[in-house]
């Protein structure tokens, strides 16, 4: 009965936009490079376009959010998707959704989640061939939000405690008594030599796919104002820059979830015990659909057992009972937060976004036009008692471990306007983000945070880098950007260095004479320029290490003759493969490592955990495809004028084969370019390749 006045309510809520025809009030202005610049009356009117430009650009990639929402993603992807189905079942993410859908988001909020979602169905109406799953429309704003919360507890790390609790290996407890990375810089006056502030946006992400960034420029006359990079489905922009000021996002590491041991009650089935006294556990139901075939025609239902008990999302095993917590499932706040930070004018108010805690984590590097920067090491950091070890499992007997609050945000790691003059992040320690005078310290924060201490091969390269620079100017700022190299240390698998693999001597293994002279002599000055000859071996070695090393420990055994000869193996491995498909070691970089889409096929320089990040998969005829790394740049230089925005997408605009800008900006990528983009209304419309009303 509840989900049908929920439905019920819903229904009529959409019914009551749908009267205004949005449409109508929004136009989609196409720039040269197909980027969707979505001018609207109202706010609502420009969520109602930005929905119906993700759908065009790439209506595929927007479903899987959709999918995810609805608990269907497995008549799509099959037993995968029923995974994700199943998780969205565990955490409740529907029904936290559901309930809380009115409280945390405003009716402004409401109504452009709404606007999009009409925008969406709309599409779906006029293009059924597109629709991936057929029962997945109509839609619902509650199936956005539920996207957007299954994402929050994905990035938060979920997903590691639910693998080790099923696989039986999370630790138990005795009842006596979590991207592949990204960067963020900014700099203001005291280190740049022009005055100005310079922030650099710089995810590392897939380069497509559903995490894969969409770009678009937002603006109503309302007041929202702002261009940068968004998921597609998303309502907001994720990380931008309007024209008063900007952020960065960067995947941060702290202790976010939390795995609770609870303690059977001998005397009732289904009960557990929190100080002494016997509580049930909650059980329902849940129907998986698992797609068995292309075609989806052979649809394979499949009932699973669904826990939840006080500490939250529970599961019950042969090994125990064991209960996952985490903030990302107590609130929907995120889409609020977001506008809110869209629609910041300066920093107070970017800070009173923030209060909002909506979103479960991320690094966020911020610059404003008035030369305050910040570096914050934001998250859902719970309130916990001391005196348990909260990065392993809990005792769940006890209300003493049962957290409710969450630290605010101005108690966690940051620094402001240091003296130094510029922040950063690049997946590191929370307290190494300036100059370490400037840096916060461990000892000044609640140490049950959990926060990692750990480098980067970036962090380490960077902090290398800055100490040439008294001050910087923006050719600085770009040879820091794009930086093709390692420091001192190489420090990207599991945060443990592989330099050793540089002291292995050719006298001990002849056989491998001429790929370790290639290791020494690239050893002398660690670059990956696309022209490098000695790199290529290198990173396929890298390569080769990371692939055997997903169910191997050798690389991390302390025992040096074990990880020796790993080494030797994944060389002689590496060596074997280049003289196959290559016939040599003495290759370019950019024969090895390719940036492909389609028809285009280009070289690429960079590498693994370089600021100049590039991960590969398998491509062909031995080479890599880079396929996570810098996946959406923006470089902004703020002035007393406003900002000046230069941007790149790794291939185009749209995702679709058949458009001009699937691959249009794949040359301005690969060679470091950007394309400038404007605020500036009237040279937006006067430059445009497209202008138009959504249908």
């Amino acid at each position: 009965m509840k989900k049908l006045l929920t439905s019920l309510v819903l229904l009529v809520s959409i019914s009551l936009f749908a009267q205004r025809d949005y449409k109508a009030n929004v136009e989609i202005v196409r720039d040269s490079f197909g980027v969707p610049h979505i001018f609207g009356k109202t706010d609502a009117d420009v969520g109602y376009g930005l929905g119906w430009a993700t759908c065009e650009d790439d209506f595929k990639t927007l479903q899987w959010m959709f999918l995810a929402g609805k608990e269907m993603a497995g008549l799509h992807m099959g037993k995968d998707g029923a995974i994700i189905d199943y998780a969205v079942n565990l955490l409740r993410v529907r029904e936290l959704v559901d309930a809380r859908y009115e409280q945390d988001l405003s009716p402004h909020v409401r109504e452009i989640i709404e606007a999009m979602t009409l925008a969406v169905n709309k599409y779906a109406e006029l293009h059924p061939e597109e629709v991936i799953v057929k029962k997945s429309f109509p839609a619902s704003p509650h199936d956005i939000v539920a996207g957007y919360v299954l994402a929050e507890s994905l990035l938060s790390g979920v997903d590691g405690p639910l693998k080790s609790i099923v696989n039986g290996t999370q630790p138990t407890v005795p009842f006596a008594e979590k991207g592949k990375g990204s960067n963020g810089i900014a700099f203001n006056s005291a280190k740049t030599k022009d005055g100005a502030t310079y922030l650099d946006i710089n995810s590392h992400q897939p380069l497509e796919g559903p995490l894969s960034w969409y770009e678009i420029h937002l603006c109503s006359e309302e007041g929202w104002n702002i261009m940068g990079g968004t998921f597609h489905g998303g309502v907001t922009v994720f990380h931008g820059v309007n024209e008063y000021l900007g952020w960065a996002h960067t995947v941060n590491n702290f202790d976010g979830v939390d795995v609770f041991q609870l303690q059977p009650d001998p005397k009732k089935k289904n009960h557990y015990l929190v100080d002494g006294k016997s509580y049930p556990l909650e059980v329902k139901a849940a129907t998986l659909h698992v797609n068995l075939s292309k075609k989806g025609k052979f649809v394979l239902p499949v009932k699973k057992k669904v826990w939840w008990s006080m500490y939250g999302a529970t599961l019950v095993t042969k090994k125990g009972i064991f209960a996952i917590r985490l903030g990302a499932n107590m609130n929907v706040k995120t889409i609020e937060q977001y506008f809110q930070m869209n629609k910041a004018h300066n920093y107070t108010e970017f800070r009173r976004a923030l209060d909002i805690q909506g979103a479960a984590m991320m690094t966020t590097i911020y610059a404003d036009r008035y030369d305050t920067i910040m570096c914050l090491s934001n998250g859902l950091l719970p309130m916990r008692k001391p005196g348990y070890d909260w990065l392993h499992t809990v005792p769940g007997n006890t209300t003493k471990t049962l957290w409710t609050t969450f630290h605010p945000e101005k108690d966690l790691p940051q620094v402001v306007n240091p003296k130094s003059g510029y922040v950063f992040n690049f997946n590191n320690s929370a307290f190494d983000c300036t100059a370490p005078a400037d840096d916060p310290r461990p000892a000044d924060y609640d140490p049950t945070m959990g926060y990692t201490l750990t480098p980067t091969s970036r962090s380490l390269r960077f902090n290398e880098l800055i100490q040439k620079y008294k001050k910087v100017d923006w050719n600085d700022f770009l040879t820091l950007k794009y930086d093709e190299g390692y420091g001192h240390h190489i420090h990207f698998f599991k945060d443990y260095p592989v330099d050793d693999i540089f002291d292995l001597s050719a006298k001990d293994y002849p056989d491998l004479t001429d790929i370790l002279g290639k290791f020494k002599a690239w050893n002398s000055y660690r670059m990956a320029p696309v022209t490098d000859t000695n790199f290529a071996p290198i990173y396929k070695t890298f390569w080769t290490l990371y692939s055997d090393t997903k169910d191997n420990e050798a690389l991390y055994a302390r025992d040096s003759v074990k990880r020796r000869e790993f080494f030797v193996a994944s060389l002689r491995k590496t060596k074997a493969e280049m003289l196959k498909d290559f016939g040599t070691l003495n290759i370019q970089l950019g024969d090895l490592q390719r940036h492909q889409r389609g028809d285009v096929d280009l070289p690429l320089g960079g590498g693994p955990d370089m600021i100049r990040a590039a991960y590969p998969q398998p491509y062909k005829n031995g080479r890599f495809r880079t396929f996570v790394g810098d996946s959406y740049i923006m470089l902004i230089r703020f002035t007393k004028d406003g900002p000046e925005v230069h941007t790149v997408s790794p291939y185009g605009a749209s995702n679709k084969p058949g458009s001009p800008h699937y691959t249009d900006q794949m040359k301005l990528y690969a060679n470091k370019q950007t394309k400038l983009m404007t605020f500036d209304k009237a040279k937006i419309y006067k430059t445009a390749e497209k202008i138009y009303h959504p249908q």
